[in-house]
């Protein structure tokens, strides 16, 4: 199959597949993000209140015992919710870690599949497309896709090492290859952030 004729064929799976795995990465950080402000304002609340302790003199009409219940029943207490909302989210995050993972490693299956149909399990005639610190395109997706599929026994075949330790020259996670997956990991240096973003590689594949 040509890989143009493929890619109409998996252009809404692959769409739902990078929708999935960005919307909770997302999510979380605009919850991390409301949660730093809730915490600089708590801190600086108390900060003001240990000054004003130190500084006596300077606590005219008992405002440090007034900044330290207004930092109480209001930043403090948002962020003692928010610290709640966090941790449930961190908890929804690490439920679904692999959840992202399997979505991540089922967008690299979509990227070997499209090569393996057009040039063979052994890419003979493959152009390398483009280079990523050191590996060529189709073979950081079709080594990636290995890796993720096998971490778990261990069962590596020497490609494979031997990709991600290349990869690992520039980016030192992916060193972390026999421990876990690193199919999010490498969706991200691809950026297949979008459809258009996994179109753009697999047609440079085209031949």
């Amino acid at each position: 199959m040509k890989i143009p004729d493929y890619l109409k064929e998996v252009e809404h799976a692959v769409t739902t597949v990078i929708t999935e795995i960005h919307h909770e990465i997302d999510q979380l950080a605009a919850l991390r993000s409301e949660l730093a402000k809730l915490t600089a304002a708590t801190d600086d609340g108390y900060r003001r209140v240990e000054f004003l302790a130190m500084n006596p003199v300077l606590d005219d009409d008992f405002l440090g015992t007034a900044i330290y219940w207004d930092t109480y029943f209001g930043a403090d207490k948002d962020r003692f919710h928010k610290n709640i909302e966090t941790e449930s989210a961190a908890q929804r995050v690490a439920a679904h870690e692999f959840s992202i993972s399997a979505l991540s490693g089922s967008l690299l299956q979509f990227g070997k599949q499209g090569i393996s149909l057009h040039f063979g399990k052994k890419r003979v005639g493959c152009p390398d497309g483009r280079f990523l610190d050191g590996m060529t395109l189709h073979e950081v997706i079709w080594q990636a896709r290995n890796q993720a599929l096998h971490w778990e026994d261990g069962t590596f075949h020497p490609p494979t090492e031997a990709c991600f330790q290349t990869l690992a020259k520039t980016a030192p996670i992916f060193s972390q290859y026999k421990y876990r997956s690193l199919a999010y990991e490498i969706v991200l240096l691809l950026g297949w952030k979008s459809l258009d973003g996994f179109r753009r590689d697999l047609m440079l594949l085209n031949v």
